[in-house]
């Protein structure tokens, strides 16, 4: 069935969200939508739905008891196509559920606008790219200094080869204001083609140029996703705020790496960061700005250098107690060198260098990495490499202590080579099936750790930590993980 011109939608106005009505025109939907109440609920019937100009929902609340749903009739069966997705201004507690959209890319799938407590869920995103875009193609916008509490989650983003973000989580770059404490948990994204150099082209981002240089905190919450083959640039999420959590995350062969790219105090803890295929542009985690915390992580097979290596503190162009004090001051590389940041029990397994600093200085980067603390961590090559396990170039009042590592190569006579204690690697981690290398029963890394100002209760398999506590990610245990590394069926619009 195709209805053309629009995607129908419809409205029941019921004290129950129970009861719904499945409407299949577009006269029900024109007639009936500026009704919509707490309690509403909308069914659309299995079809392509060609909106023209989009759907426009405003000013429609719902309350936390009696939200209003507008929802596919049964999941994936409703696809929207034509110019655009739904817009939403100025609403609450509202509930975007199970659809499709093929629609033209050249505008938002679902775009959200000073609204609260929105939930877009189990979708899938598949907009239509042009050949030539007109401009950056985002799928999924929250814009609005009243933008807070929203949600997206249990979708499902594949294929995008254009400017834009699948993800992007702003504010009001005018006000200064980002929106505040929303959510991006349990999606699927896939698919998010090299480009070979070109800028912007990261699968998540936060905040923006404004707001980063500002200082603007957004308290966005991005956890439990898989992200595989997300290789659009070398900044595959890119936060431009300050105050966010990126924890649980599995990421499986995708460039680039998650970059703090302007703001403090985010927390990157409990990540799965995973190459299994051949190739350069293998990153981890990126730090520029302040007070960041980087625990419980667990990296493989990372092949990026420099900027996208498995871990890299880089040297910024600025010097500023912190970064609000840069205020418009700011260009598109703008960025502050990373300062007490504390990075622990962490845990690297045949990748290559860590990149602590450049050894001499880049075009405008003439401020170096300052007071951060490497503590607790793991690298373990189980394989012959060229390479060391660090680069280090410029740093000023690094603290590293309580390190482990090994290799098969001989011992090392760098200045690195004193942050760590060496071990022989087959002690260390075994191999179990296709999941990540773990601690063997005999490791000594057991109850080897340092002593650590900032204490962590929990392992990247969310194991309790014990004092004195493991080094690396893991805290060995013989019970079952509450977390692991997600697969396709834990994520996106059919998972539990």
């Amino acid at each position: 069935m195709r209805h053309s011109h629009a995607l129908l939608a419809a409205l029941l106005l019921t004290s129950s969200p129970a009861s719904s009505e499945v409407v299949d025109s577009i006269g029900a939907f024109s007639k009936t939508f500026s009704a919509l109440a707490p309690g509403s609920v909308v069914e659309v019937a299995d079809g392509t739905y060609t909106a023209k100009g989009g759907m426009k929902i405003v000013g429609k609340k719902g309350t936390e008891e009696k939200p209003i749903v507008i929802r596919a009739q049964h999941r994936g069966k409703a696809l929207i196509d034509g110019t655009a997705g739904f817009t939403l201004r100025g609403c609450e507690h509202v509930l975007l559920e199970g659809f499709v959209f093929i629609h033209d890319a050249d505008q938002q799938s679902v775009m959200l606008q000073n609204c609260h407590h929105v939930r877009v869920t189990r979708n899938t995103f598949r907009p239509v790219e042009r050949a030539k875009p007109k401009h950056w193609e985002h799928w999924v916008t929250v814009d609005g200094a009243n933008s807070g509490d929203n949600r997206i989650d249990h979708n499902l983003f594949e294929r995008k080869v254009n400017r834009g973000s699948p993800v992007f989580v702003r504010g009001d770059d005018e006000a200064l204001v980002c929106s505040q404490h929303d959510r991006v948990d349990h999606n699927h994204f896939r698919d998010v083609v090299f480009a070979n150099g070109e800028n912007g082209h990261e699968t998540i981002r936060t905040g923006g140029n404004d707001l980063g240089a500002s200082g603007r905190s957004s308290f966005t919450t991005i956890e439990d996703n898989l992200l595989e083959h997300c290789s659009g640039e070398d900044e595959l999420m890119s936060l431009k705020s300050s105050d966010n959590i990126v924890r649980r995350n599995t990421l499986i062969n995708c460039r680039g790496a998650i970059c703090m790219r302007l703001g403090n105090r985010t927390e990157v803890s409990g990540n799965f960061i995973i190459a299994t295929e051949d190739g350069p542009g293998f990153g981890g985690v990126k730090l520029y700005g302040y007070e960041h915390r980087v625990f419980n992580n667990y990296f493989q097979g990372l092949t990026g250098r420099r900027h996208d290596a498995p871990f890299a503190l880089v040297p910024g162009m600025h010097d500023t107690p912190t970064t609000e004090n840069i205020g418009k001051k700011y260009d598109d590389n703008t960025a502050t060198s990373p300062t007490k940041c504390w990075i622990a029990h962490n845990t690297w397994v045949d990748c290559a260098p860590l990149q602590f600093g450049f050894e001499k200085e880049e075009k405008g980067r003439q401020h170096i990495p300052t007071a951060c603390i490497f503590i607790n961590n793991l690298i373990v090559r189980t394989k012959l490499m060229s390479t060391p396990l660090i680069n280090l170039g410029m740093m000023r009042d690094l603290k590293a202590q309580g390190n482990m590592a090994s290799t098969v190569e001989p011992a090392s006579t760098a200045e690195w080579a004193g942050w760590f204690r060496f071990a022989e690697p087959q002690s260390l981690l075994e191999k179990k099936g296709e999941g990540p290398w773990r601690l063997t029963a005999k490791s000594p890394a057991i109850d080897a750790a340092s002593e650590a100002a900032a204490k962590i209760s929990d392992d990247i398999f969310g194991h309790a930590r014990k004092t004195p506590a493991d080094i690396g990610a893991e805290e060995f245990s013989q019970e079952a993980a509450k977390h692991a590394m997600l697969t396709a069926d834990k994520v996106g619009p059919d998972a539990p």
